[in-house]
C-alpha cells in the first residue's frame, strides 16, 4: 500500500475539518480515475505507486494543504 499524508497549513485545523478536507480529495480523486482509501484524518491510501504519483499531482492543486509521499 502507497500512502500520502496531507500536511494542513495554517495550523490548527480540527480533526473534524481535516477529515471533512480528505474526504472530499478521496472523492475528487476517485472521480478521476483513481481508487484511494482514508486511511486517518490526514492520511490517504493507494493501491499502485502510479497512483500515488498521478494522485500528488492532483492534491497539488490544493491551498489548504500540501500533500507528501509516506514511506
Amino acid at each position: 500500500m502507497y500512502e500520502v499524508k496531507l500536511v494542513y497549513t495554517p495550523e490548527p485545523y480540527s480533526t473534524t475539518l481535516k477529515e471533512s478536507i480528505t474526504y472530499c480529495a478521496t472523492v475528487e480523486l476517485f472521480l478521476r480515475g483513481i481508487d484511494t482509501c482514508q486511511m486517518s484524518a490526514s492520511r490517504i491510501a493507494f493501491d499502485t505507486d502510479r497512483d500515488r504519483l498521478l494522485g500528488l499531482i492532483y492534491l497539488s492543486e490544493s491551498t489548504s494543504f500540501r500533500a507528501v509521499c509516506v514511506d
